[in-house]
């Protein structure tokens, strides 16, 4: 769940863990129907999920995190630290 706004995140594992929702179908470790159960329910709770193929690109936005070497990603941002 997001710290701004109603966005969630739905993955396998810790973020990160597989290459996005695809490769984590293809290992096994994503049921379709399991994502398919999740994503309903957060769309019930008002909440909309975004994959984690976009979350992975740079942030160019303002941003308050300069204790990273690099700019932040999207996850960062919205997912992470504040």
């Amino acid at each position: 769940m997001s710290r701004f706004g109603s966005l969630a995140e739905v993955c396998a594992d810790n973020p990160g863990a597989f290459l996005g929702t695809e490769d984590a179908r293809e290992q096994g470790a994503l049921d379709p129907a399991d994502l398919a159960t999740a994503e309903r329910a957060l769309e019930e709770l008002g909440y909309v999920s975004v994959p984690e193929e976009p979350l992975e690109s740079d942030y160019e936005g303002h941003s308050a995190l300069e204790c990273y070497d690099t700019r932040p990603t999207w996850w960062t941002r919205s997912f992470g630290m504040t």
